[in-house]
């Protein structure tokens, strides 16, 4: 996707609270902000694809300020731990379902877990109780249908690409029941030290995600999505034999947009920004299940 005027504030915005978020003297602060003011000059001179361009100046950043990775860490760990603590009580929720109304329940479950992110401009995320909330709030785009019809005859290959970390825990029920129908899902994390509070590989092993999957791996690149010449050919080779991708929240939905995966794609998101909000047709806030061939 390309750069909007509001992407240069968002970004930047993020990386002001991520330095804040810090353990560190406010001296250091005070030079690492310095050093974003310098690192995004640069970057946004040079231009490029906006989750690439998003990519670069998040990685110079914690090249000089490695205390945002611990920051990271401290966040994802929490993110995680508060999510697993629910995963019973929502598993308990669509015990009570079958068929497509479990099927639905589950995916918006996985959406609403997009809320959980820390990379959005003025966005405060709310806590997993908060969003659970939001699992009676109606699909703004819902291609959940097209999707069922599909993963219900089984015997599909699906390439999951996670999000946020806390988000990932979320994704766990629609996880089980695409098993369930007999298909085969393969999750891909980030490399680490990776991107924001997005769930890279050591984050997901430590979490027993492998547990929930039939493979896991890394995309081989810490960067905000599956940019495809960067990702490891390990990845490339999963997601060219895959029959379907399932793509996670706003910066897959950036990218993927621009490239052709030639295989059906399947965006589950909640659009937290206005400028993604519009690419969709949708107000901020929605929860969208889009299907793309």
């Amino acid at each position: 996707m390309r750069l909007r005027p509001l992407c240069i504030q968002c970004i930047i915005d993020s990386r002001f609270r991520e330095i804040r978020g810090t353990s560190v003297g406010d001296d250091a602060k005070i030079k690492a902000s310095i050093e974003l003011l310098r690192i995004g000059f640069e970057e946004f001179k040079r231009g490029g694809e906006l989750t690439v361009l998003a990519t670069r100046i998040y990685h110079r950043l914690i090249d000089f300020f490695p205390a945002i990775i611990e920051y990271y860490k401290r966040v994802k760990r929490e993110s995680i731990e508060e999510a697993f603590k629910y995963l019973p009580v929502i598993e308990e929720y669509l015990g009570k379902m079958s068929g497509f109304e479990k099927f639905v329940a589950a995916t918006k479950i996985s959406i609403i877990g997009n809320y959980l992110d820390t990379g959005v401009m003025e966005l405060n995320p709310p806590s997993v109780k908060e969003i659970l909330n939001y699992v009676n709030k109606p699909l703004a785009i819902d291609h959940t249908r097209k999707f069922y019809e599909l993963v219900n005859r089984g015997d599909k290959m699906i390439i999951w690409l996670f999000d946020n970390a806390g988000e990932a825990i979320l994704d766990i029920p629609l996880i089980k029941i695409l098993r369930s129908m007999g298909n085969k899902v393969i999750g891909i994390a980030k490399e680490d030290p990776g991107f924001q509070n997005d769930l890279t590989i050591n984050d997901a092993l430590e979490a027993g995600l492998d547990k929930y999957v039939d493979e896991l791996l890394s995309t081989g690149y810490p960067g905000s999505s599956i940019h495809w010449d960067k990702i490891s050919d390990k990845a490339k080779t999963k997601i060219k034999e895959a029959d379907i991708v399932v793509a996670k929240g706003m910066a897959h939905w950036e990218y993927i947009i621009e490239i052709d995966l030639g295989k059906p794609v399947y965006h589950l998101l909640v659009p937290k920004c206005s400028v993604i909000a519009e690419t969709l047709g949708t107000k901020r806030g929605a929860l969208v299940t889009l299907f793309r061939y």
